[in-house]
This record gives C-alpha cells, structure tokens and sequence, in this order.
C-alpha cells in the first residue's frame, strides 16, 4: 500500500515510463496470427545498450517507490509480457537476448538508485533552488522531455520546426511571468535574468539538435528576446495567485501545437475516411521516422492534462474529483483531432492513439496532484 506522498508520485511515474516503454516495443501496434512460433538469440550491441538503458528508469523508479527488493521480477515479467506480444507483431522479433537485457537494466536500474540515495536528499531546501514552490515550475520542467522528443523527430523532417518553436514561445511566456512575479521590480537585471534563464532551458532542451541545425540558434535566441521584451514591457505581477492568467495565454498556443502535430505531420491528401486499431495498415511499419512523432503525441497530451488540472488547481479538488473531468475534456480534444485526421490518405485515424493521447492527459493531471500534494508535504504546508 502506498502511504507517503512521495511513494504515490513516484509510482505514478514509473506507470508512465511503463506506458513509453509499450510504446516503444508494441509500435505499431499491428497484430497478427504468426504462421510459426519463433525464437532469437540473435542481437546487436546497439540494440543490447539500447534494452539496457530502456529498463533503467524501471528498476530505479521501482526501488523509488517501494524501497523493496524484487526489481529483477518485476523487470523480467513486463519483458516477458513484451516479448510475448511481439510474436502476433510482423514488424518485431521476440528475442530471448532482449529478455534478458531488459532484466539487467532494471537490475542496474536499482543499483543506481542505492549508490544515490544515500547521497541526495529532496529537502525543503532544495525544492526552494528548483523553485518547485513556484505555481508553473512544475509545467517548466515537463516540457524539457517534450523539447527532447520533438528535436528527435527533427532529424527525419527539418520543417517541423515550427514546433519546437512554439514551445519555445510556451517557455519565454512562462518564465517572463514568473521573474515579473519573483523581482521586486521590473529592472534590467530582472529581464536579464529572465532572458538567460530561458534560454539555458531551451538549450537544455534541444541539446545535440543545435550541433546538426543552425536554425536552432535563431530559435534560441528568438526564446531569449521574446522573453526579454514581454518582461519589460509587461507590469510587475503582484498577485500571488497568477498562474491562471498565464495559462490563458498557454492554452491557444498549445492547441495550435497539437493542430500542427496532428494534422500537419505528416501531411498527406484528404481522402475517404478510415482509421486502424494500431497505427497503421503496413505490417513493417516500426519505423524511427513514425516512432517519434507517436511518442512527441503522448508527451503533448502529458503537457496537457497538467496544464487542465493546474488550471482548476484554485478549486483545491482532490485527484478522485478532477480525473473525470479531465478524461471527458482529453477524450474530446482527441477524439476530435483523430476524426481529422481519418480524413488523411495513408494516416488514418487510430484508436491505439485515441487511447495514448487520453492516458498521457491522465497522466499529466495525475502528476500535478501528486507533485503539488508531495511538495507540500516537505515544506510542511
């Protein structure tokens, strides 16, 4: 039984790295009746490494959980599962030499966390330096993992662009509001700091993308002057409760994003409309190129569940209270977009992502609750 704050976080989290790590494994989710039952030994030191550090996060959010022992089971069943599942998936191979590497990373996964936890400690101090305390810090810090995966999705079609941009501008919005509420007064070194404080987390966010594209400076440096300018521009915020007329400048921005994703990339012509269970008609399709933006669309919608529930976070609802509202708006807005794009010749509306998109906003409104109650807890509030 979970009883503490922070086991009830953590255990959210390591659901959610469980439903990634689904996504990477089952993509693309097209399941049919093998004509033989088959076996491999066979692997590549790539894909060896790769399994390793995909179970990681497994064993280390486990042992963040529950303290106990039993992570190389826990590890080797959701393998098992996953390597059972890919015999009715044409485009995967079960592979016995993945079992076992998934097993070894979870394995390592609690290593990890015994070598750090003897020497990191979340105190009240340190959410202070993090500035977790701060109404939309926490949105800050989600959005990094999205910036990772949309400069992924880059390599494979350098026009999209355009999304890493509006996070971007999500970004510049967020941390120009919260200096004008930190600083006693709008001044140049307030607006400095705003300025190079959002440009680290760009740049924390696009990462190796600013070596392969030049254009990600521009951006960057597009984040840090828009920053700047709305900062000194805009008056001091005194209201300590502000997070909400923030949010109202967030929320269009976001579902622009989510317009462009869904609709835009890939682009393809209008046709009848059809959709799939899985992803997709072809059996071989796995694919990066596809895997990607799959992935950047749970992530969206993880964003969005947080930014719903943190929008109604004055009410001071319970998570039991707010969950059933946040599946009604989650499974509209998605429900919508994948009536869209069944209109695409070759996409096609999808109910495996129907599905993903409602359960990362789920998600999302979880882990605002359960962070904001555990942050309380150790500030003693």
């Amino acid at each position: 039984m979970l009883k503490t704050t922070g086991e009830r976080l953590f255990a959210v989290l390591l659901g959610y790295v469980a439903l990634i790590i689904l996504l990477l494994t089952l993509n693309p989710f097209y399941v049919a009746l093998p004509d033989h039952i088959a076996f491999t030994f066979e692997s590549s030191l790539d894909n060896l490494v790769q399994n390793i550090l995909l179970f990681l996060p497994v064993g280390f959010l486990y042992r963040l959980t529950t303290g106990r022992r039993g992570v190389l089971i826990l590890g080797a069943g959701l393998s098992f599962g996953i390597e059972t599942i890919q015999l009715f998936i044409p485009a995967r191979t079960t592979s016995i030499v993945d079992l076992l590497a998934n097993t070894v990373g979870a394995g390592l996964g609690a290593v990890a966390y015994d070598v750090i936890a003897g020497r990191i400690v979340i105190t009240s101090g340190a959410l202070n330096r993090l500035r977790l305390e701060t109404p939309l810090m926490g949105l800050i810090y989600l959005l990094i993992p999205l910036l990772w995966i949309d400069v992924l999705a880059l390599q494979e079609a350098p026009n999209r662009w355009i999304l890493t941009g509006l996070l971007g501008l999500c970004g510049a919005i967020i941390f120009s509001d919260l200096f004008r509420h930190w600083s006693e007064s709008v001044n140049y070194q307030a607006t400095g700091s705003a300025s190079l404080t959002s440009g680290a987390w760009f740049l924390i966010g696009v990462g190796p993308a600013l070596l392969r594209a030049s254009y990600m400076w521009i951006l960057g440096f597009g984040v840090m002057f828009l920053t700047a300018t709305v900062t000194i521009l805009r008056p001091l915020i005194k209201d300590r409760r502000f997070e909400r007329n923030t949010l109202k400048r967030l929320f269009p921005i976001v579902a622009i994003y989510l317009w462009i994703l869904t609709i835009y990339f890939p682009f393809s012509p209008l046709g009848a409309w059809h959709g799939f269970f899985g992803f997709t008609d072809r059996v071989t399709d796995s694919s990066l190129y596809s895997l990607y933006p799959r992935l950047e669309y749970l992530a969206a919608f993880t964003v969005v569940g947080y930014l719903i529930a943190e929008w109604r976070g004055r009410l001071e609802l319970t998570l039991a209270e707010d969950l059933p509202r946040l599946f009604v708006i989650a499974a509209g807005a998605a429900l919508l977009l994948e009536f869209l794009s069944g209109f695409q010749s070759g996409r096609g509306a999808s109910f495996i992502r129907l599905a993903l998109a409602v359960a990362g906003a789920l998600f999302g409104g979880t882990i605002y609750h359960l962070s904001r109650a555990h942050i309380r807890f150790l500030l003693g509030r």
